[in-house]
């Protein structure tokens, strides 16, 4: 049982590391408990903050700034921009949805999910950047889908 226990925390701490480091990727540093690498919870001068309300990151926000990277780092073309957004929206919404059920099983993070609801949800996760990938090798030239690959693993 106490095996079990660890076993949740750990895919509970490696969850929330990851989102730490989103927020990171999204909020230009990550420096402890605020945002922005000063440390205040603010946006820095000329961030844009994409928290909502209920301080979850927007979804519609996340799949602008995914957008936006691409367009710089890949040099999406006028017809690629928009396919690209369409597909960064559509699993960004997807990611949130899995998120969200992750809160849910968790009590908000305060309990460790049950391992068929883990189990589901790496699944559903895993099934979600294959079809991310598959839809981006569709739009983006092998290049380009090399170069987001790349980005992908390293972030």
């Amino acid at each position: 049982m106490k095996k079990l226990i660890l076993i949740g925390a750990l895919f509970l701490l490696a969850l929330l590391g990851a989102n730490q480091q989103a927020e990171a990727q999204y909020y230009g540093g990550g420096g402890g408990f605020g945002r922005g690498g000063i440390g205040n919870g603010f946006p820095q001068a000329g961030q844009n903050d994409t928290r909502r309300r209920d301080n979850t990151l927007d979804p519609e926000e996340i799949a602008k700034e995914d957008t936006r990277w691409m367009t710089k780092k890949l040099k999406l073309t006028e017809e690629q921009i928009p396919k690209v957004e369409d597909i960064n929206i559509k699993y960004a919404f997807q990611r949130f949805d899995i998120f969200e059920e992750l809160k849910k099983a968790t009590n908000n993070g305060t309990t460790a999910p049950p391992d068929d609801v883990r189990t589901k949800l790496r699944e559903k996760m895993r099934k979600m950047k294959d079809d991310k990938d598959n839809d981006m090798k569709a739009v983006l030239t092998p290049e380009q889908f090399e170069e987001y690959q790349k980005r992908r693993k390293d972030s």
